[in-house]
């Protein structure tokens, strides 16, 4: 079913509007005549790669027999989107206007001296009385078309060095590419204007270009010692400079050594960046509906009964012209999203350490700790988070992001436009313990149990708090408030090969629950409370792989999610009331797979 809420009013004139005969300014309707809203997307996806590879001379000093590597990769993706289901709001107008029976043409749209042709007027206000004709006047077809492309040159060349004592050595790695990025989205004109019940999404295009050149040297001063069986030391750098923001420089130190008594300790320290994206920097305004109430609605969703403002929601309220017994009853927001063409890169600073054991062959246990900081995140600021930090924190730079219709008040948007916050960080533990081992002519099995625990995932919005001064940050760790970021994830597998080819396996994923509050903000501690469960999902596969002359076939089958889990709700979910970006919305998924290496 088809749920269509409107600002657009039902005219006091219409002549389907006998009962009330007065303009109905809001309402909210499921339109279950015009069925479900339905998509259909067909995507094309082309890559071509050329290349070189070879070795240099053996005379030459220093770097004799060096391979080198000079490639051109190119790739595009070509989709059309196809979209039923939604209304042309200039029409619902014309329709829900005066209209009146003409005693030839019938029902008619607009007034005797002021007729609108090939309108049809629409009578809501009582069930079952949509007919054809007016579906057919409303209803229309969106068709959105659009690419991503990439051209990257890269050339490499990478060898030893020189050798060391106790067996060691020096090797290095160095290279330069050339990337071009450019993507595009053309929706129909109806889609671009916002002339539709659905979201608006205006154009995107845009690209841009990077020169890129890095060096890695890697030296193993111990190989081979009775206490001390590996030591090795990477330094890498990395320079860059693109169109779009400037140029700059990254680099990492790591350290990895392994002792006879099967210990091994590793850790990385380094910075990075990450480019803003085409769609981050072009992507033209796009409709967003979030599960949000207004918060100068003195009769939301949630509430038992009538509620009364008070303190800073109120005086922002009144600041915009809200009428003190404003009653809005929408449990739904729309929020106008943008790209931001003035956008940074991202810059991190990384630092991970852990240690591996291996007590016997085939068992091991590692145990690594991550933290990222990363300055001048690329985020859009949850649209709870400025609605809260205006009317609750009356910050002014939130509330001017915050568009009311003019006549009833209500907000008609919330402009969200991507930015360079002030920062996100977050650590945590990866964990893992496998065990692998073969029994005879039975085969090999190998057993595994991988998870992430999160210590913490914090958003910075860079925006100060008028009351304390202090930045206002968002914790994620076990709230919904800035997506799934559970205390723990963790998959569970088994597999088992036999020299004959076969082979068989089965996976289970778990993501642990966490809770989500009203209006998706946690962070006020006076809204609402609900507890996300736990999930999983399981996955079983078997194949077959034959070797012969030409190549080899691998021939599989499984069967993913078997138990056919569902998602669990989640009220604020960005569709379908989940979150598509960590669990299976396909249900359970049958597959068979037929491939060859030549």
């Amino acid at each position: 079913m088809t749920l269509q809420t409107t600002h657009t009013p039902i005219s006091k004139d219409s002549m389907y509007n006998q009962v009330l005969q007065q303009d109905v300014v809001e309402f909210s309707r499921r339109f279950a005549e015009f069925g479900p809203r339905t998509a259909d997307q067909d995507v094309n996806t082309s890559r071509v790669v050329v290349g070189l590879k070879g070795s240099l001379p053996e005379d030459l000093p220093v770097i004799q027999n060096w391979k080198w590597e000079v490639s051109y990769n190119y790739g595009r993706t070509d989709s059309t989107d196809t979209h039923q289901g939604n209304l042309i709001i200039s029409h619902l107008k014309n329709a829900l206007g005066p209209s009146f029976m003409d005693p030839f043409a019938g029902p008619t749209c607009g007034t005797p001296t002021a007729k609108i042709d090939g309108c049809v007027p629409l009578s809501i206000l009582e069930p079952n009385t949509v007919t054809p004709e007016m579906r057919n006047y409303l209803a229309f077809t969106s068709i959105t078309s659009g690419y991503n492309q990439q051209g990257m040159a890269q050339a490499t060349a990478s060898g030893r060095l020189l050798e060391l004592p106790n067996h060691g050595d020096i090797s290095a790695a160095v290279g330069v590419d050339y990337r071009t990025t450019e993507g595009g989205n053309t929706p129909d004109a109806l889609t671009s204007t916002g002339d539709t019940t659905g979201n608006a999404i205006t154009p995107t295009q845009g690209g841009y270009h990077a020169y890129e050149a890095f060096a890695e040297v890697s030296a193993v001063p111990v190989s081979g010692l009775d206490y001390l069986k590996w030591l090795e030391i990477d330094a890498a750098a990395r320079a860059y400079k693109y169109n779009t923001f400037g140029s700059g420089v990254t680099g990492k130190l790591s350290v990895l050594a392994r002792t006879d008594h099967g210990i091994a300790v590793r850790g990385t320290v380094g910075n990075a960046f990450r480019a803003p994206s085409v769609s981050e920097l072009f992507a033209g305004k796009f409709d967003s509906f979030q599960n949000l109430e207004d918060p100068c609605d003195t009769t939301p969703p949630s509430a038992d009964g009538p509620v009364t403002l008070g303190g800073t929601t109120k005086q922002k309220c009144m600041d915009q012209g809200v009428p003190s017994d404003a009653s809005f009853s929408l449990s739904q927001q729309r929020a106008k999203r943008d790209g931001n063409t003035q956008l940074k890169a991202e810059k991190a600073v990384i630092v991970t350490t852990g240690v591996v054991y291996e007590p016997v062959a085939g068992l091991d246990f590692t145990l690594d700790y991550w933290n990222y900081k990363i300055d001048r995140a690329i985020q859009l600021i949850p649209e709870s988070t400025i609605l809260s930090q205006c009317y609750d924190g009356g910050v002014d730079a939130f509330c001017q992001l915050i568009v009311r219709d003019g006549r009833s008040k209500a907000i008609d948007y919330i402009y969200n436009q991507y930015r360079n916050v002030g920062q996100v960080s977050t650590s945590g533990i990866d964990f893992s313990g496998a065990y692998q081992w073969r029994y005879k002519d039975v085969g090999t099995f190998r057993h595994a149990i991988e998870g992430t625990y999160l210590f913490k995932y914090n958003l910075d919005t860079g925006v100060a708090d008028p009351e304390t001064g202090r930045e206002t940050i968002i914790h994620g760790r076990g709230f919904y408030d800035l997506g799934v970021q559970p205390t723990v994830k963790a998959n569970l597998f088994t597999s088992w090969i036999h020299p004959s080819g076969l082979s068989a396996g089965f996976n289970v994923r778990f993501v642990n629950g966490f809770q989500e509050c009203d209006n998706n903000d946690c962070q006020n501690p006076l809204n609402g409370r609900r507890r996300v469960g736990r999930y999983y999902n399981n996955d079983l596969y078997a194949g077959y792989s034959l070797k012969g002359p030409g190549g080899t076939t691998h021939i599989s089958a499984g069967v993913n999610n078997v138990f056919d889990n569902t998602p669990p709700l989640i009220y604020n979910g960005s569709a379908l009331n989940a979150d598509e970006s960590a669990y299976d919305f396909l249900g359970r998924f049958a597959y068979v797979r037929l491939g060859h290496e030549f």
